[in-house]
């Protein structure tokens, strides 16, 4: 019978475990390390893995609205010039301030200024709106002021006040979900200032050249007036000089034909 050769790779394992307990035991606890490594990166990542990514896709959709609802930084004019449409649209004060911005300017047509201010609202601007336009430049004199607010249907909206010369420009938003993202929009009725307040504005600059014409009108006919009265006191001091030549004897009219000699005593010189 054929003699059974001994395996090259276990027989030396055989002997290295066999020949002493130290090595038994390191062999042991080897083994055991090398099966926890492999089922920690092998069987347990995936699971793991999913489960992280699922909890994170849904803690971004719950946070975003819960974002937009408490992130309340107030906002100045300047603060948000030059940011994109989405960025102002992630805050209220923001998209509040951008709003305001857009309805006090006056250097769009009312076709531009309806598209612009209707980037930011829930609603396109109607006539309603465009009718109660500002007319003369109105300035925002400082920071928003928000606070969080009691909306319609129960829900929470935030209102932010943006002052401005004409009084303080009052909005409402509301947090608006669409498919992509989650952003604040002004809501309906939209916000507008009061027009005779805005009125007031161009009043000083009426005001003053009318008070200079008045003075140069009633100036003007003074100088007149004084002339008029030198002129009817010399008629006047004229006649009361020539009035006394009415009562003179008037001059003898002269008689055509010859002129006749008169009687004398005394013969006329050369005569005999």
């Amino acid at each position: 019978m054929p003699s059974s050769t001994a395996n090259p790779v276990l027989a030396p394992i055989r002997r290295w475990v066999l020949y002493s307990r130290t090595n038994l035991m390191i062999t042991i606890v080897s083994a055991f390390g090398v099966l926890f490594v492999a089922g920690a990166v092998f069987g347990q990542s995936p699971t793991p893995s999913n489960t992280a990514s699922t909890a994170s896709r849904t803690g971004a959709a719950s946070a975003t609205p819960g974002d937009l609802s408490y992130k309340l930084t107030e906002v100045t004019e300047s603060s948000i010039a030059g940011k994109s449409i989405a960025s102002v649209a992630e805050s209220a004060p923001a998209t509040a301030m951008a709003y305001a911005h857009v309805y006090v300017d006056q250097s769009l047509s009312n076709s531009e200024w309806k598209t612009k201010l209707g980037v930011h609202t829930s609603e396109a601007p109607g006539v309603t709106v465009v009718n109660a336009r500002p007319l003369v430049p109105v300035a925002i004199i400082g920071p928003t002021r928000s606070e969080i607010v009691a909306g319609t249907g129960g829900e929470s909206a935030v209102q932010v006040i943006v002052p401005t010369q004409a009084g303080n420009l009052r909005i409402t938003l509301k947090a608006s979900d669409t498919a992509k993202s989650s952003t604040w929009q002004v809501q309906t009725p939209l916000p507008t200032l009061d027009r005779s307040e805005i009125d007031k504005l161009s009043v000083p600059s009426l005001a003053s050249p009318p008070t200079s014409e008045t003075s140069t009108t009633t100036t003007a006919p003074t100088s007149p007036t004084s002339p008029s009265t030198t002129l009817t006191t010399s008629p006047t001091s004229t006649t009361s000089v020539a009035v006394p030549s009415v009562d003179l004897e008037p001059a003898p009219v002269p008689v055509p034909g010859p002129i006749p000699i008169p009687d004398l005593d005394t013969p006329l010189p050369g005569t005999l």
